[in-house]
């Protein structure tokens, strides 16, 4: 390793030491940047945002230098002209390479014309722009120096809004002034004027203005103050519609559930439910759950911040293929009023899917899986999702120590999504959100066989709600979330085993889990624009309190020879569990990203419970961990289990503390296919050590030296709805060896190197 190590570092100060000027044409002159140099008579405030906003108007960019070199731009050379637009080089060229920018690509003179009107859309009235031309002594080089000679911006003086007495408008834009963005002794901004307008509009629009049109504002300036100042005029236009003036109200609302596209004639049974007209034909869905989401009612003047819900939400219900919202005058009635038509397309109320899979795991053990999925949009004519899922697995290993040794998974499931709130009690307020809450019901059971050792029964019972509250923010909340696993027929091998390791039959152990859990997210990757991303994701989870408590009312039956309570004749669980899941995706190019993780868990067992269960422990390596290790090998702490232990393949080693974190970098190789380079680091401890997992608590002056990191590249396909993904990871520290000996990135062979075939991207 240490062999290869100097060749490359050669390598890439030979690339960084070439500026690329020696391929540049004799008839042309590098375009190096330009620079901005501000003159003014004294300080000027504000000059700082001046300089920023101008230079973003600055084209073109230059070449991207390192150190005083282009290597992007010499790639672009070096690879020469390419006449196949495929292979090596036209790779190199398009994808790594960077093309050149030349002086004569650039108009000084058009950006300094730029330069001047922005300036002046800031309020620097008086400010203008002048240029220089560069050239460097070999003439191969040249920037741009542009001069901004600037004079203090006007501000405002005085704020006026007419008033024309004969109309609403003009009067509640006055009662609504307190709220504008235009303040005294601001700087004038045509940015922020634009803003007012759009701000302004939006607000008489949720206050009856349906026809009012944001151009018809009209802001005025007076300059005649001088020293600076000036007086800013508020006001309607003249030639604004009277129509746009008046305030409307809605006369009717008529919602057609099952309209077809081209249907010419509106006909259905009538039903009056909450002063909204609802014509059925074919009784595709109850009128109630429709209704709910509804947010514009009679008689009450026209808001579009409910028109906006309204559409959302029926959106949202996703049993309509279109939703189509239709506002016109009700001319039979006199006065301001509207009609609102409400048409419907439904969706086909059910669809299957099948899905077909091949798992590949850290542990080399292989095997295909089979997803079905059954859905049905509108279960009980009430906008009930109903999905029904089979998935069934099997994996062996076809070449190792576990050759012939091979598990199968059957797990079926079903989950109900009520779309509201389905309390004990009436809400007293209704809910003004643009996203439809849902009340969860799932139902979850899973049988899985280790053939030759175990067969393994889990139950899991869900009841809770999930809601959005805004477009980046969800919650789930469940209120009853019980899981009760357990062992059968055991082998007399397995039996063997666990009875001669106390740690590992605790894993095993028959256990009963009722309690809360509270999920956050936070996700800005739905922000397609945004060049820094972040998403969170924050759970507690506490189980068995509520049984506790009945305990101490009515004594609970305990097991022989020990001070652990039962419910059902089984052991229940006691803890309290907290985890977050932090990450930062930073787009340093349209195509190429850096991409973050740090994650932090916490269990505490207590009450009824010694340890943490089994399937809510924190496990650490793998291919969505760390990924130079295989598959949970990392910890508790610095523990290593015996070879004994070791051979196992179903062994997994948890924890009750979780910390690990992650980078990499991603760039794309040429068309779907896209490559990383990756490092991770973490491990897992338990709350205190024992006899039988040594040196594995977490302690605040250890856990650093006992951090396990891994690092790698990978390649993956990305389909955008698929991603496969092969992460090569080796192991740099190991936290189980001495300490001075824990760096091991010299002695990794190719035997150490960590296969990671998976789905999807890691995080």
């Amino acid at each position: 390793m240490k062999r290869l190590f100097i060749p490359l570092v050669w390598c890439f100060l030979l690339i960084a030491s070439c500026t690329a000027l020696r391929h540049v044409p004799k008839e042309e002159s590098l375009y190096t940047g330009a620079k901005i140099k501000v003159i003014t008579p004294g300080k000027v405030q504000d000059q700082n945002d001046a300089t920023k906003a101008v230079n973003e108007l600055i084209r073109p960019k230059s070449n991207t230098s390192i150190l005083g070199s282009r290597p992007l731009l010499w790639l672009w050379y070096v690879a020469g002209k390419k006449k196949k637009e495929k292979g090596f080089g036209h790779w190199l060229k398009k994808k790594m390479g960077e093309p050149p920018v030349y002086f004569s690509m650039t108009d000084p003179t058009l950006v300094s014309k730029a330069i001047d009107a922005k300036l002046y859309n800031m309020g620097f009235f008086n400010s203008f722009s002048q240029y220089q031309i560069n050239e460097s002594k070999s003439g191969r080089k040249t920037t741009i120096t542009y001069q901004l000679f600037m004079t203090e911006a006007y501000t405002y003086n005085e704020i006026i809004y007419t008033n024309d007495k004969s109309d609403s408008l003009s009067e509640y834009l006055i009662t609504d002034q307190k709220r504008t963005l235009l303040k005294t002794g601001k700087r004038y901004d045509l940015d922020v004027l634009i803003k007012e307008r759009s701000r302004m509009d939006e607000t008489l629009k949720h206050n009856g203005f349906y026809y009012f049109n944001p151009d018809y504002i009209l802001f005025k300036m007076d300059t005649a103050l001088g020293l600076g100042r000036l007086n800013l005029y508020v006001t309607i236009k003249p030639e604004t519609p009277e129509k746009s003036k008046l305030i409307y109200k809605i006369a009717d609302v008529n919602v057609y559930p099952d309209y077809k596209l081209g249907q010419d004639s509106l006909n259905g049974t009538k039903q009056v439910i909450d002063t909204t007209n609802y014509y059925d034909v074919t009784g595709y869905v109850r009128p109630e759950p429709v209704i709910r989401t509804i947010f514009l009612k009679n008689n009450v003047v026209y808001d579009r911040r409910k028109h906006n819900i309204t559409l959302n939400r029926l959106n949202g219900l996703g049993i309509f293929k279109f939703v189509n919202l239709r506002i016109t005058d009700k001319d039979t009635s006199p006065g301001n009023w509207l009609s609102v038509n409400i048409f419907l397309i439904p969706l086909p109320k059910k669809s299957i899917s099948v899905e077909m899979q091949a798992a590949s795991k850290s542990n080399n053990f292989i095997g295909p899986a089979l997803n079905l999925s059954f859905r049905n949009r509108n279960t009980f004519k009430g906008a009930e999702l109903m999905i029904y899922n089979l998935r069934g697995s099997f994996e062996t290993q076809l070449n190792g120590v576990y050759k012939g040794r091979f598990t199968y998974e059957i797990n079926p499931r079903i989950e109900l999504y009520v779309p509201r709130f389905m309390l004990p009690f009436k809400l007293k307020f209704k809910i003004n959100s643009n996203f439809v809450p849902r009340t969860k019901y799932i139902l979850d059971y899973s049988y899985m066989s280790r053939v030759g050792y175990f067969n393994l029964n889990s139950v899991k019972l869900t009841f809770g709600y999930k809601w959005k509250q805004a477009l980046t923010i969800d919650h789930d909340l469940s209120l009853i979330s019980i899981n009760y696993f357990r062992l059968s027929k055991p082998s007399e091998n397995f039996l063997k085993l666990i009875n001669g390791n106390v740690v590992l039959k605790r894993r095993f152990e028959e256990q009963f889990i009722a309690g809360i859990a509270y999920s956050f997210f936070y996700n800005e990757q739905i922000k397609r624009l945004k060049r820094n991303q972040v998403y969170f994701n924050g759970n507690i989870e506490t189980s068995g309190n509520t049984i506790s408590l009945f305990h101490k009312i009515v004594p609970a039956q305990t097991l022989p020879n020990s001070d652990a309570a039962r419910v059902f004749g089984i052991r229940y669980a006691q803890f309290i569990r907290v985890d977050i899941d932090v990450r930062d995706y930073f787009k340093l190019t349209e195509k190429t990203m850096f991409a973050s993780r740090f994650i932090a868990g916490w269990g505490l067992p207590y009450g009824n419970s010694s340890t943490m269960p089994y399937i809510k422990q924190f496990f650490s390596g793998g291919a969505y961990s760390v990924r130079g290790f295989q598959a949970f090998s990392i910890g508790p702490g610095a523990y290593s289990p015996p070879d004994s232990l070791k051979r196992i393949f179903f062994l997994q080693q948890g924890g009750e503390i979780k910390l690990e974190a992650n980078i990499e970098y991603r760039y794309p190789i040429f068309g779907v296919l896209k490559g990383a380079l990756f490092m991770d680091a973490g491990n897992v401890w338990l709350n205190k050590t024992t006899s039988e997992i040594p040196n594995s608590a977490f302690s605040f002056n250890t856990f650093l030296p006992q951090i396990a990191v891994g690092m790698g590249s990978g390649i993956r396909v990305d389909l955008s709805f698929f991603v496969l993904r092969l992460d090569l990871g080796i192991p740099v520290r190991k936290p189980w060896l001495p300490e001075k000996h824990r760096w091991v990135f010299r002695e990794v062979g190719f035997s150490d190197i960590v296969f990671n075939l998976a789905f999807g991207y890691p995080f």
